[in-house]
């Protein structure tokens, strides 16, 4: 019931506590919670009677004539707009300056966004519940495709492999990169399918709302509720992340080179593993941080594009020329079992580009 008692705070906290309110207050949370313990009683679920006691009692303009408030509200929504009225009057000034720095555009308007409500972030969270393994899927194919391509390098005869198919290095990769681009290519076509249930959904994705309070009652209580399945999923793929070391290490100190890209292939396997036991346990926290964090408290100011990250416009170009590096690297030395350093080398670099330049940022910030 604390969700159905911050609602009601949040629905009187514009109206002066006068007695009457007060006892407008307690009638209406007397019948919330009736229709509360109706709907649990009907079989509906905490979060699913939380929404439709909200949806049926949620506009205090509808119920103030019910409960004899209509001329309280309607006096205090007439006093603040004349407070509004009298404050633009005094802040002409500031407002024309304003203009001025924006450009002198008098056409300019705030953005406006739109408060997030209680069944839109349900929506979102079963939205995610549901394609909670799709995209777990999708992601784990992502990271095999890379296993399968390391794996028919480490099959292949050649310098580093241990000849268990009768291919050359150039063959095995003409064969691999294809397999690996058609595992990618149904991973891409899970993550188009998951999107589909994200439509109408876009402007909580992207954080183009204004947060709620209700609303984010409600998605901490989801996430202490889910977060019991999602430790324990969480502690079985970390410890999968920390093992999948191991079978590198094992071939580079133990072994010949030739085993090295099947033991790296094993690590991926092993990665993936774990991303396919935890992703699809974190819905409920990835809405949770969607709700408190994305959601803004305030029309943001318009977006300048000097202002925007340079990392992001670097990294679309960045990877595609490791890519290209790693491949053209590969085929004309014929080393793959060293080539694939250039990605945890280029992970590095593009972290302290990253860091860098939000130093800088700060740095300017302050």
């Amino acid at each position: 019931m604390d969700t159905i008692s911050t609602f009601l705070d949040a629905m009187f906290a514009p109206y002066p506590e006068t007695p009457r309110l007060l006892e407008a207050k307690r009638e209406l949370r007397a019948m919330m919670e009736d229709a509360y313990a109706d709907a649990m009683a009907s079989g509906k679920s905490h979060n699913e009677a939380v929404g439709s006691v909200i949806t049926d009692f949620g506009n205090l303009e509808e119920l103030a004539p019910v409960l004899g408030i209509l001329p309280d509200i309607r006096t205090t929504a007439k006093l603040d707009d004349d407070e509004v009225t009298n404050s633009a009057a005094h802040d002409g000034v500031a407002g024309t300056t304003a203009a001025a720095l924006r450009g002198h555009d008098s056409t300019y308007e705030e953005p406006h966004h739109t408060v997030i409500t209680l069944p839109e972030a349900q929506a979102l969270a079963e939205a995610r519940r549901s394609t909670g393994t799709l995209l777990a899927n999708g992601v784990a194919l992502c990271v095999l495709a890379g296993a399968v391509f390391f794996t028919f390098l480490g099959l292949a005869k050649g310098d580093s492999g241990i000849g268990v198919i009768p291919l050359n290095d150039n063959q095995a990769a003409a064969l691999g990169l294809p397999c690996a681009l058609i595992i990618v290519a149904v991973a891409v076509g899970l993550f188009i399918r998951r999107h589909q249930a994200f439509v109408g959904l876009e402007h909580l994705v992207t954080g183009m709302f204004t947060r709620d309070p209700i609303v984010t009652a409600w998605a901490a209580r989801l996430r202490i509720e889910n977060e019991g399945k999602r430790s324990r999923a969480l502690a079985i793929a970390v410890t999968l992340w920390i093992l999948a070391a191991i079978p590198v290490l094992a071939a580079a100190f133990l072994s010949d080179s030739e085993y090295t890209l099947l033991a790296f292939a094993v690590a991926l396997v092993m990665v993936a593993t774990g991303l396919r036991i935890f992703l699809p346990t974190n819905w409920a926290a990835a809405t949770h941080d969607t709700v408190t964090h994305l959601g803004r408290t305030a029309a943001p100011e318009p977006p300048n594009p000097k202002e925007l990250p340079f990392s992001d416009a670097l990294a679309g170009p960045y990877w595609l020329l490791c890519l290209g590096i790693y491949l053209g690297t590969s085929f004309i030395t014929q080393r793959w079992d060293l080539t694939w350093m250039i990605w945890p080398i280029a992970g590095v670099l593009f972290g302290i580009i990253a860091a860098t330049e939000t130093g800088i940022r700060s740095w300017k910030a302050r």
